[in-house]
């Protein structure tokens, strides 16, 4: 799982049992083991935790993200409009700072959180779906 080290997640504010308190923040994975499906999460303050890869937050991939955005303006508000948009638009640059101001703007609203993330879970079903639908595009 190297392709997931040092992949920014954010701990999610639902999360019942946190050993070390994290829920709502935001780390890096230092190290992700698929076999048992956890990684382990470094934060700024220096700690380690061990986390279920369905309690880590990723942002969806941003072409998802402006689809889900484009296709659903009518049913959100203008302001999860307008932060949505502009999680969007820090996408577009994968530099620590954007990412990290992008998440930062999601964990700062429920609805925001909800449409501009999935679970780490999640996201490594959608990319093993792809790899998947890649594949079978060239066995023909």
């Amino acid at each position: 799982m190297e392709q997931l080290t040092g992949k920014l997640v954010a701990i999610s504010p639902a999360l019942a049992n946190d050993p070390i308190f994290k829920q709502g923040q935001i780390g890096i994975i230092a190290m992700a083991d698929l076999k048992s499906g956890t990684a382990n999460v470094v934060f700024s303050s220096g700690e380690l935790g061990r986390y279920s890869s369905d309690a880590l937050l990723v942002l969806k991939d941003k072409r998802d993200l402006y689809q889900d955005i484009m296709t659903g303006v009518r049913e959100m508000d203008g302001d999860t409009f307008r932060q949505l948009l502009d999680i969007n638009m820090k996408q577009e640059h994968a530099d620590y700072l954007h990412q990290s101001a992008a998440m930062k703007i999601a964990l700062s609203n429920p609805e925001v959180l909800k449409h501009s993330t999935v679970s780490l879970e999640e996201h490594l079903s959608i990319d093993l779906g792809k790899d998947i639908n890649h594949d079978k595009v060239f066995e023909r």
